[in-house]
């Protein structure tokens, strides 16, 4: 064998070398990579796991937020209803002689005239004072006739369709009010001023306003009837003067003093 041949062997046996160690490598290479690839879908696995878990519990806290929102919603209604169902049974309360003062009182130291008539026919009480009768007041000056007004009830005594009701009533002390105003009045005769129906309100507006004015205490008994399952308040000379309290007497005294 020659020296040509020679080398030409020893390249084929280092190719063949070669050639084995990447068939021996090559298989080494594929399974780290296998590893590598079974490891990275196991954390892929995890990943998945832990945000399905994590959706889970998103939509579990959503839901009972959900259930929260409606439960209040619900009892909020339940609430609403419950108000209605007492509001609606006191107004429904059957009418009594004390409901039926204290709703006339009520309405008069409001100034609400109107809801008077549920319980008295207001005309009836201007009617039954002359004082009232013959003025001409405006409603501001109505509504000073009893914003002070205070009272107690004391006692009531009911019958089939009658009924008394005893009451301290507390007013503005008229009999002060109207000595105050005719002196005034007086005054402005004397002067030779005229005197006019607006300027003769105003000057009992002053009084009626005067803070300087005490207060009387008189007690009544209320009468009171049943008209169509309702007790109404009848208006006397008794609950006038109770109303209206020295009124009567300033009346009498002007009278004795014009009639000499």
């Amino acid at each position: 064998m020659d020296k040509e041949e020679k080398v030409d062997n020893v390249k084929k046996v280092e190719e063949v070398k070669e050639q084995k160690t990447e068939k021996i490598e090559e298989p080494k290479f594929n399974k780290v990579e296998g590893k590598d690839l079974k490891k990275e879908k196991g954390m892929n696995h995890i990943e998945n796991k832990k945000a399905k878990k994590q959706n889970n519990k998103e939509k579990k806290e959503s839901k009972e937020k959900g259930n929260k929102k409606v439960g209040y919603w619900v009892g909020g209604i339940i609430l609403l209803l419950v108000v209605l169902a007492i509001v609606t049974a006191l107004l429904l309360l059957p009418s009594t002689p004390e409901k039926s003062v204290e709703g006339m009182l009520n309405s008069l130291k409001n100034a609400d005239f109107e809801s008077v008539n549920k319980y008295v026919n207001y005309e009836e009480i201007v009617n039954e004072s002359e004082s009232l009768q013959n003025s001409e007041m405006d409603e501001e000056t109505q509504s000073l006739l009893f914003d002070k007004l205070t009272w107690k009830i004391l006692n009531i005594s009911k019958e089939e369709n009658t009924a008394s009701v005893e009451v301290e009533i507390t007013n503005k002390d008229f009999n002060q009010i109207i000595t105050n105003y005719t002196q005034e009045a007086l005054k402005i005769a004397f002067s030779g001023e005229s005197f006019t129906q607006e300027e003769q309100n105003n000057k009992l507006k002053e009084q009626l306003k005067n803070e300087e004015i005490g207060t009387k205490t008189v007690t009544t008994t209320v009468q009171l009837v049943k008209q169509d399952r309702e007790w109404k308040v009848q208006a006397d000379e008794s609950l006038i003067n109770a109303l209206l309290p020295g009124l009567q007497e300033a009346i009498n005294s002007l009278n004795s003093i014009i009639n000499g």
